[in-house]
């Protein structure tokens, strides 16, 4: 066999190969496509928007005793809130994390949209002089 009629068989039988796995994988390409729903959208149906925004009002550091952080979380959503959980993050005072610890807020309770709950919490480490507070889960 001549490198002429070698190099066609070669060229023949890739063009097969990738002309048949073309073909195999076609048909469900187009059937995948088409049976995927497409959602309508209402006017008339606001979206569900779970969101809820932490804020602190007081970081007061006693000398020689304990941190508090005094704050509120505010339900930004448009329904009801049954259960939201904080972390606190209780800073030195080169802002290096000492403790953190996660607190619930609400706890099978109901918070409607726009309302707001106060929550507080303390630290005994003595190093911490600063606070955040950060949300960690809500629904």
């Amino acid at each position: 066999m001549t490198n002429q009629k070698l190099t066609a068989l070669i060229a023949f039988v890739v063009v097969l190969v990738v002309g048949t796995l073309l073909y195999r994988d076609w048909p469900q390409l187009r059937a995948e496509d088409s049976s995927l729903p497409v959602p309508e959208k209402s006017a008339s149906e606001p979206q569900r928007s779970t969101q809820v925004k932490a804020t602190l009002t007081e970081c007061n550091k006693r000398p020689g005793a304990k941190t508090s952080a005094k704050g509120h979380i505010t339900n930004v959503g448009n329904v009801d809130l049954h259960y939201v959980s904080v972390k606190l993050l209780w800073l030195n005072s080169a802002g290096l994390l000492v403790e953190a610890k996660e607190t619930y807020v609400l706890n099978n309770e109901i918070l409607p949209p726009g309302e707001s709950r106060q929550f507080m919490d303390f630290t005994q480490k003595v190093s911490a002089v600063r606070c955040n507070v950060e949300t960690i889960d809500w629904w």
